[in-house]
């Protein structure tokens, strides 16, 4: 599995965020976007998952036999996880789990006991997400991201909101990590120390 950037650029009205990126990632390697802050990490991170569209160029996943992989077969391939990303606060832990179960984002084998082992988190059965701290709601994004099955992993500022202990179990977790390809947009050297590639995001403008 791999992803093939060519000639990616994004423009917001007359500036170009991105110029001319061209990159081949491969899977089982960690890659890191770095870059002052505001440069365009997290706007890379995401036309790289394809969750938003170049101005120009294209980004294909490339399967094992060397074919384009398409359309929702393409975002079933992905795991992300930051800050800003969505997840429902209307849920209890449990009643999330079940929920991505179903929808195959998580294994079936998955349960609460699973969670709270990966995760370290003792959870409450009655409490709803939205009732969470921010970090604890931020260590569940990620608990999640690393737990599917999906062989392609982005983190954007992976530990925003995490204390000290948390942040030592993220670096756990993925230095461990070796089945997926994960790109991770920071500058924070914690979050990409095992990171076996680094790319300038100013290289790019």
């Amino acid at each position: 599995m791999k992803i093939l950037a060519e000639n990616v650029e994004k423009k917001f009205r007359q500036e170009y965020v991105i110029k001319n990126f061209n990159y081949a990632f491969t899977d089982h390697k960690k890659y890191a976007i770095v870059g002052p802050n505001g440069s365009g990490k997290s706007t890379l991170l995401q036309l790289l998952s394809q969750f938003s569209i170049p101005t120009k160029g294209t980004v294909n996943f490339i399967d094992n036999l060397g074919q384009a992989i398409e359309g929702d077969h393409a975002f079933k391939q992905i795991a992300f996880a930051a800050p800003y990303s969505e997840i429902i606060e209307e849920f209890t832990i449990q009643e999330l789990i079940s929920f991505l179960v179903s929808i195959q984002n998580l294994p079936s084998t998955f349960n609460i006991h699973t969670f709270e082992e990966f995760s370290e988190l003792k959870t409450n059965p009655n409490k709803l997400i939205k009732d969470f701290s921010s970090g604890m709601k931020q260590k569940t994004k990620l608990t999640i991201a690393f737990s599917s099955e999906r062989p392609f992993l982005f983190l954007d500022e992976p530990t925003t909101n995490l204390d000290s202990k948390s942040k030592s179990w993220f670096q756990s977790k993925l230095e461990s990590e070796t089945d997926k390809l994960i790109l991770i947009a920071s500058n924070e050297e914690s979050e990409i120390k095992y990171c076996e590639e680094r790319i300038q995001i100013l290289d790019f403008k």
